[in-house]
């Protein structure tokens, strides 16, 4: 979970779904985002900046 600290607690500024990608991404204040997707039946998260 620590992939996520960069993230815990910000402020959720908007959201895309569908992304470009068919996932969802959050985008959260200081232009961090959190890209979601299901890939092989299974959640994959990619996180920027990680």
């Amino acid at each position: 979970m620590v992939k996520f600290d960069g993230i815990r607690m910000q402020e959720l500024v908007s959201v895309q779904d569908p992304d470009k990608d068919g996932g969802i991404t959050l985008i959260f204040q200081d232009n961090r985002s959190l890209q979601i997707r299901v890939k092989d039946g299974k959640l994959e998260t990619i996180s920027v900046p990680e």
